[in-house]
């Protein structure tokens, strides 16, 4: 008789320490041992099946992402603004981007690059930062099948979610487009959520730490996380903090950093967002004074699409669980609500907070909606199967129709050309370059994206304050994509430059007359 009541009672006792698995009643994990020999005692073979996954996403789009740096398939807008920003910091000069007009905390408060920087000491560059992003994005499979372990109680179901999210078309084309600092955010914002469910504050408080030091777009993921752990979690305090933290964090980027960063100026991208305002305070202020200016372009038949390429990969399942897939409701209302149709569009890196949080509902979901351990598989295998069809739809995988259109550079030609002429370049020299040659020629001080500093384009504030052109001392540039700009460049070749180089319309022009500063009267 003892027996019969000492078992529940001990039951009860694991189950205060930690979760309990629903039938044996044995503990998953224990919230009084350490987190690192939990970790140590995970099932060999589905940790091995784990790792093969990532192993052949990094092998796959290391591969692409590599060549597509070597093949010129990469432009100033983004890789090279990056490969500036970091390359500066590496050398202790002023961090400010001469391909973007702005200085480099002026541009996001990337805090999470200051990382980077020993590797550049090291001679790295573009190559190493697709190599970074593609890794961290990778790891996303960590916490997810730690999060499916945890509530399928079944390691090998737990791969489910992890081959839907390494197929998910969305992540595939963030990899593929430059390297931004957004996409690492989406791997500790995941692990912070399953700190969250287990109680080890500590690490949680690591995890967001290194998720606000991605972007300060992160901060709104954080402070919508704070939310979810207080009402869905049950944990008050630890909510309340994590929301304040996230506000903090967006008010000290936009209010603080980035102005200073700028001269006074508020971030670049709150004129994105036409109706709503001009600075954080009036887009603010409008968002709840107005919401029918929000909800209309939110609501629009235009973005439809771009919902659909979010949640059809898994197969709707994360709609239902509402409560958790609040964590990415901020940036989704941001990015539809901005007027640039960049933000809207799964191709971009904006969409990165929404992968965390759609497939952090999607475990969710299938663990809670499924009931049953046959519950759960179907919805786990139903979401599988959707994402081998968007992938094959959608993603700019080896597996998807797109792969062949051209949106992986390969070596074409012209690349003896190019190659050849950036051997003639001096590296201290300042140049101004054609969009995709300059990712390759960013680790100086001056570098401009022609017909930056001629005539200002994508420059800082509304082309505002424009570069002296008389500083640059060589052009290399692919004539075939001067376009308009030709007048610009015939009349430099022929009056400031001399042409050194001219191979399959590659040219290398040097700098042989003084020119006249900050003269931007040239012809458009």
């Amino acid at each position: 008789m003892v027996d019969l009541i000492d078992e529940p009672q001990a039951t009860a006792g694991r189950a205060r320490r930690g979760a309990v698995h629903r039938r044996s009643g044995r503990p998953l994990w224990d919230r009084e041992e350490p987190l690192s020999v939990q970790l140590l005692r995970l099932p060999a073979a589905p940790v091995a099946a784990l790792v093969a996954l990532m192993g052949v996403y990094i092998a796959v789009f290391g591969s692409l992402t590599w060549s597509q740096q070597s093949n010129y398939g990469t432009f100033g807008f983004d890789m090279g603004i990056y490969d500036q920003g970091i390359w500066l910091l590496s050398r202790f000069k002023d961090p400010f981007l001469t391909i973007r007009g702005l200085n480099y905390f002026g541009h996001h408060v990337n805090v999470i690059t200051l990382l980077i920087v020993p590797l550049y000491w090291l001679g790295a560059g573009p190559h190493a930062l697709y190599l970074i992003e593609t890794i961290a994005l990778a790891l996303g499979a960590v916490p997810l099948w730690l999060l499916g372990r945890d509530r399928f109680e079944n390691a090998w179901l737990a791969l489910g979610p992890v081959v839907a999210y390494l197929l998910y078309p969305s992540l595939e084309w963030i990899n593929e487009w430059h390297f931004h600092p957004d996409a690492l955010i989406i791997t500790p914002l995941m692990f912070s959520y399953w700190l969250a469910t287990r109680r080890r504050w500590g690490w949680y408080w690591v995890a967001l730490a290194v998720t606000l030091a991605c972007k300060e777009d992160a901060a709104l993921a954080v402070l919508a996380l704070g939310f979810v752990v207080w009402l869905r979690e049950r944990q008050r305090r630890q909510g309340i903090a994590t929301s304040a933290a996230g506000l903090v964090w967006f008010l000290v980027c936009t209010r603080l950093i980035i102005p200073f960063a700028n001269g006074g100026g508020s971030p670049f991208y709150t004129e994105l967002f036409p109706g709503l305002g001009t600075s954080m305070t009036s887009i603010a202020y409008n968002l709840f004074r107005h919401p029918s200016r929000w909800l209309k372009p939110v609501l629009s038949r235009s973005r439809w699409t771009y919902y659909a390429q979010l949640l059809w990969p898994v197969a709707l399942v994360a709609l239902l669980e509402v409560p958790v897939l609040l964590i990415a409701f901020p940036q989704l209302v941001v990015n539809t609500v901005s007027g640039d149709p960049y933000t809207h569009d799964i191709h971009f890196h904006y969409s990165s907070i929404l992968v965390a949080g759609i497939f952090l509902a999607t475990v969710e979901a299938c663990a809670h909606r499924g009931r049953t351990e046959s519950g759960r598989r179907f919805l786990v295998g139903l979401v599988v199967a959707a994402s081998f069809a968007a992938n094959v739809a959608w993603s700019p995988s080896h597996l998807g129709v797109k792969y062949h259109s051209g949106i992986w550079a390969k070596a074409q030609p012209k690349d003896k050309a190019l190659n050849a002429a950036l051997r003639l370049v001096p590296r201290s020299a300042s140049v101004s370059a054609t969009y995709y040659i300059d990712p390759h020629l960013t680790h100086r001080v001056l570098i401009y994206e022609f017909p930056n500093p001629w005539i200002p384009s994508n420059w800082g504030f509304g082309d505002k304050n424009p570069a002296d052109p008389s500083k640059v001392d060589w052009l290399v540039l692919d004539t075939t994509l001067n376009g308009s700009m030709q007048p610009l460049y015939n009349k430099l070749v022929h009056s400031e430059f001399q042409v050194v180089f001219d191979t399959d319309n590659i040219v290398v022009a040097h700098r042989v007359v003084a020119g006249v500063p900050n003269d931007h009267n040239w012809p458009r």
